[in-house]
């Protein structure tokens, strides 16, 4: 942002994001998400994350990731008031260079949204790794901010990290250059064998489940009390192979435990689901019910997320009926 215009949106504050945005079009409405469209709005992406990681790295070292969260958040909710209106400098920044991206490029309200639900998934996408800066650390040393000694600092805190969970180099190599996977279990796409051997996506999310299956039963049922909800997708890795032993007081163990550990634990519902579905068809119902009841209490999901899930569990229970 240079600061000319800078100094024009401070002292006047009579611009808004809304001025810059064009109407929606019926095309456009039916973009639900910007999976595997992040090429094309990459302009905006990159604005948004830049302006974070600046503000993070030159002005406030103090933030955490939920200060982002919630900038972005009300700039959404409020894209429509001028400048002036927010207090806070992060939002004023990433506000600020948004416009002056739209004045040269501009998408439409519906286009707007979809861009900030998914810097908003990218930054819940690193709460797994326990730090309260885990997204603002990555996305300034991703857009080149750091010296080359606080880059080193970083992956080499980084790589301790993921030998600590008992992950390859390879997971590190991810964490560290990837900033979109639902968590590392998604791995970017086409990561695959070359010449000098890489693993491939399948084999590194084998990989994480076989060190996971490795575990005793006791292992792995304190380890999923205590990580259930950042590591969901072995939650169902476990939930499905008791299933398969036919060890449903264990399912309904884990279950109630977990339960009153983490609220509204959606992905939970959903497993559990699954593994009634054919022996007790109600009581699936029951737990899709409720996944989809937990659906409008999650804030961290974006509209776009919510409306996948929605259609999916509806399906599920409209199969069951």
């Amino acid at each position: 942002m240079n600061s000319e215009n800078g100094n024009r949106f401070t002292e006047e504050g009579e611009d808004s994001l809304f001025l810059h945005l064009e109407p929606d079009t019926p095309e456009v409405m039916k973009i639900k998400s910007l999976q595997g469209e992040e090429y094309e709005y990459s302009d905006y992406l990159g604005t948004i994350e830049y302006s974070i990681a600046r503000h993070f790295y030159e002005d406030d070292r103090q933030i955490k990731d939920k200060d982002a969260l919630s900038a972005l958040k009300n700039i959404r909710k409020n894209c429509d008031k001028d400048i002036s209106f927010f207090k806070h400098d992060l939002e004023k920044e990433i506000t600020e260079n948004l416009i002056e991206l739209l004045e040269e490029e501009p998408i439409t309200h519906h286009e707007f949204k979809l861009v900030i639900d998914y810097v908003l998934e990218v930054i819940n996408n690193r709460a797994w790794m326990e730090d309260e800066q885990a997204y603002l650390k990555w996305a300034t040393y991703f857009m080149g901010l750091f010296t080359e000694e606080e880059s080193e600092e970083y992956e080499q805190s980084v790589k301790k990290f993921a030998a600590n969970l008992g992950l390859s180099s390879k997971h590190a190599d991810l964490m560290l250059l990837k900033g979109n996977e639902d968590d590392y279990f998604e791995f970017v796409e086409n990561y695959g064998d070359d010449e000098e051997g890489e693993l491939t996506e399948e084999e590194l999310i084998a990989e994480m489940e076989t060190k996971f299956l490795s575990l005793t039963d006791a292992e792995k049922f304190d380890f999923l009390l205590e990580n259930g909800p950042d590591f969901y997708e072995l939650v169902g890795l476990y939930i499905s192979d008791l299933s398969e032993k036919g060890e449903f007081g264990k399912i309904q163990e884990l279950y109630r435990k977990l339960i009153e550990k983490y609220d509204d634990f959606i992905y939970l519902y959903v497993f559990m689901g699954g593994a009634y579905v054919e022996i007790d068809p109600a009581l699936a119902k029951s737990y899709f019910e409720k996944a989809l009841k937990s659906l409008d209490k999650l804030e961290d999901f974006s509209d776009s997320t919510k409306e996948v899930l929605k259609d999916t569990l509806l399906d599920l229970i409209d199969k069951i009926k």
